[in-house]
């Protein structure tokens, strides 16, 4: 057998044995394409996850006009074999919402420029008549509950996250209309890694721990349902905790230390001690048919759908943009540097969402999420120099520049002529509040930035389903 025939026929028994082992299963390709266009005061974010920058910071408030096709995806779902009793599901996900950054953005800034393709989901999961087990990359428990926006991910950074991390979960239904669930999965970081070691790219990996939920939920036909996402829902009620452990390296820091009396901060240089730390939220869901049907028809119903939650350190479990360390001051080493103790801040938020369906075709979506700090502390130094900061026992210091509050508004009128195609038309109103102010040029002529930043936009999407 001379060594071409020997190729080909391994490239034929290698194309073979994948057909065989897939005879088992079934596949389908689901999806959307979507055209997103706005316009924008700013030079916000695609998916308006981000803080704003100071209304007086010229370079960041001028208006944009962009179209991108980026958060486009596609999955395949598998039905596969029965195992143990249960039906056996996989499903692949991937969208293209990571933009070129860098030198690749520089040198490709226009339409053919390249977004790199995105693992979005990735799980199998075994149900039974009342129960699930999940394992693989997918939404966490507080993720459930998104608003119906334009805006891809919408009030990640205030009401509800889109947070996606590989765990191992299990469900479980009881007396028609309890659910209860616990998952375990990848711990994440909670601040951009920045009071992270180098080595550790999330934050979390070297606590040794997993992120914990666990969830509750009620779900029951009081008097008819309403739509969500455009499926008929029934009144639902949900609460979950999440916890995790994260840890601070020893490490030397710059920190901003807002001055008693002054709406500035000094910079100093001080050091932070080996701590281990635990981020956790609580999270109350209510969805509400305010007008409902007890059809599939949707036309003149209305829906109220909220979530409120309460946590520490919350980036740890997708809630973005806070920088939520708060260093506390413990005193100095022997040669006189600043040692401080990082805690996590203390934030509290969420979202509501009411929908109105004029028809089966035309309806609307009002929104609003909010997320505020709590439980700061003072800021105050007895010291006359930057170099002799001596804060008391409940003033802090920042690492970089921290919101105290984050609001934001959309209203959204959508067209559904098909359900292949989906249309959407959008305002939305965002506002950032920060701690401080910045104090810049010199002391006989200073200049002072805003603590507020604003934003507003208009948006139209297009989407075709398959």
């Amino acid at each position: 057998m001379n060594k071409r025939t020997f190729l080909i026929l391994a490239l034929v028994a290698a194309l073979a044995l994948p057909t065989a082992a897939m005879a088992a299963a079934e596949f389908s390709l689901g999806g959307y394409i979507k055209l997103d266009a706005f316009w924008d005061s700013t030079q916000e974010g695609k998916n308006m996850n981000g803080v704003l920058a100071r209304n007086n910071v010229r370079d960041a408030h001028h208006g944009r006009l962009k179209f991108t096709s980026q958060s486009s995806r596609f999955n395949f779902t598998i039905k596969g074999p029965k195992l143990w009793g249960a039906t056996t599901t996989g499903f692949i996900e991937m969208d293209f919402d990571s933009a070129e950054t860098g030198v690749a953005a520089a040198a490709a800034p226009g339409a053919s420029a390249s977004y790199t393709p995105r693992l979005r989901n990735a799980f199998f999961k075994m149900n039974w008549p009342e129960t699930e087990l999940l394992l693989g990359q997918y939404f966490s428990f507080v993720s459930a509950w998104f608003p119906e926006l334009a805006q891809d991910g919408p009030f990640q950074i205030t009401g509800t996250p889109t947070a996606r991390l590989a765990q191992i979960r299990l469900t479980q239904k009881f007396l028609g209309v309890w659910q209860v669930g616990a998952l375990v999965g990848e711990a994440n970081g909670i601040t951009n890694g920045q009071s992270y070691s180098a080595n550790d790219r999330t934050g979390g990996e070297s606590t040794e721990a997993p992120q914990v939920q666990v969830q509750g939920q009620f779900q029951q036909d009081l008097w008819g349902k309403a739509a969500w996402y455009g499926k008929p829902t029934p009144f639902t009620a949900q609460i979950m905790a999440g916890w995790q452990r994260g840890i601070t390296q020893d490490a030397t820091r710059v920190a901003g230390l807002q001055v008693t009396g002054q709406d500035a901060y000094t910079v100093f240089t001080g050091n932070t001690r080996h701590q281990y730390h635990d981020p956790w939220v609580v999270m109350g869901t209510l969805f509400i048919p305010v007008i409902p049907t007890t059809s599939a028809n949707l036309a003149g119903t209305a829906s109220l759908q909220t979530s409120w939650w309460v946590g520490q350190g919350v980036e740890a479990f997708g809630w973005i943009g806070f920088n939520s360390q708060v260093f506390r001051y413990s005193g100095r080493d022997v040669i006189g540097r600043l040692f401080y103790d990082v805690d996590l801040m203390s934030r509290y938020g969420g979202q509501v969402q009411g929908q109105y369906y004029f028809n089966n075709q035309w309806f609307m979506t009002a929104a609003y999420g909010m997320s505020k700090a709590f439980d700061v502390g003072a800021f105050e130094t007895s010291g006359q120099a930057a170099t002799d900061l001596v804060p008391n026992g409940r003033s802090n210091a920042f690492a970089g520049d921290v919101v105290n509050y984050h609001h934001e508004f959309d209203l959204c009128l959508w067209y559904r002529p098909i359900t292949a195609f989906k249309f959407g038309l959008q305002y939305a109103y965002a506002r950032t509040n920060y701690f401080q102010n910045v104090r810049s040029g010199t002391a006989a002529t200073p200049s002072w930035t805003t603590n507020l930043g604003e934003a507003h936009r208009v948006e139209f999407v297009g989407l075709f389903f398959f």
